[in-house]
């Protein structure tokens, strides 16, 4: 198809006295049609520098480094960067069991933390050495707190262990005056097989006794009768089972008051009340608040009545 025809301009010509030169046709356009080839202006397509974050407000570093120091275990720090993702995974994880709390918290330091958007804290260059300092101190402080903490929860526990295994003192000193055995079937001296029920008897022998003021480690407790008698015995049962117990005991004055049991500890020595199998014995101390002198001791079978008794004169 043929193009319209482009009106030629009409350029005056220079008189001469020459013939005259013919018009010079237009250049073809590189468009395929008779358009003027000017240039496009002054764009030319090429690369842009790239923003590397997008331009807005910036997340606080002293914010961010106080959250990392304080509550990092629980993902604060993440949190307030807007990394809700990792923020509940270092929740959960009670910041990684401490590491990744310590790693953020360096990070932040030295100033490689960015918030979600990749923008870079706020504030970083004029507070670093601060935060630097003040994260030391709080690390130091805590690492001597830690170590207090320890060597007194150690001592607290040494202490326990101890009280556990105080060793039981010493039975109470002999008296002069050596117990004798009053009725009852004698199998040996100082003793007595007596029933306490029906097909169970036991073996109970008086193996010392003293009147003392005062009983080691209860010194509260004031006797009304002037002191307190103390009487080691022993509690073997022959047949049957039997329950060895202060309970079964009873002293009487030389005026036939009957003196106050008084229950001893274990680690003093004291009677304590188990049961006995055939054959297996017990041995412990009785104390009675009684007037001083010749007392009589009764020993009571499992129906309250009296099985046998002993005549003791403590000193």
């Amino acid at each position: 198809m043929s193009q319209p025809p482009y009106p030629q301009p009409q350029y005056p010509q220079p008189p001469h006295s020459g013939p005259a030169v013919p018009p010079v046709p237009p250049a073809p356009s590189p468009f395929g049609g008779p358009y003027p080839t000017s240039p496009q202006g002054e764009y030319q397509p090429g690369a842009h520098p790239q923003v590397p974050y997008d331009d807005g407000p910036r997340k606080s570093f002293l914010a961010t480094w106080l959250l990392s120091l304080l509550l990092g275990t629980f993902g604060a720090d993440r949190f307030y960067l807007g990394k809700t993702g990792s923020a509940v995974a270092k929740l959960l994880t009670a910041g990684g069991l401490g590491i990744w709390a310590i790693v953020d918290l360096v990070m932040t330091l030295t100033g490689n933390t960015r918030d979600i958007h990749g923008r870079p804290l706020e504030g970083y260059p004029e507070n670093k050495k601060k935060a630097w300092i003040i994260t030391a101190v709080v690390w130091l402080v805590g690492a001597v707190t830690g170590t207090v903490l320890a060597i007194a929860s150690i001592a607290v526990v040494s202490a326990a262990v101890e009280g556990f295994n105080v060793p039981a003192q010493a039975p109470l000193p002999a008296s002069p005056a050596a117990p004798a055995p009053s009725p009852g079937t004698s199998t040996e001296a100082n003793s007595s097989v007596v029933t306490m029920s029906e097909g169970n008897t036991v073996r109970v022998g008086v193996l010392d006794s003293i009147y003392t003021a005062e009983i080691p480690g209860m010194s509260y407790l004031e006797p009304k009768n002037g002191g307190f008698l103390a009487v080691q015995v022993s509690w073997e049962t022959v047949s049957g089972t039997s329950f060895a117990t202060p309970s079964n005991f009873s002293v009487f004055d030389a005026d036939g008051k009957e003196g106050e049991l008084i229950y001893l500890d274990k680690e003093i020595g004291g009677l304590q009340t188990d049961e006995v199998g055939a054959g297996d014995s017990r041995q412990g101390v009785i104390a009675f608040d009684v007037k001083e002198g010749p007392v009589t001791v009764v020993v009571t079978n499992d129906y309250g009545d009296q099985a046998s008794s002993f005549t003791v004169t403590p000193q």
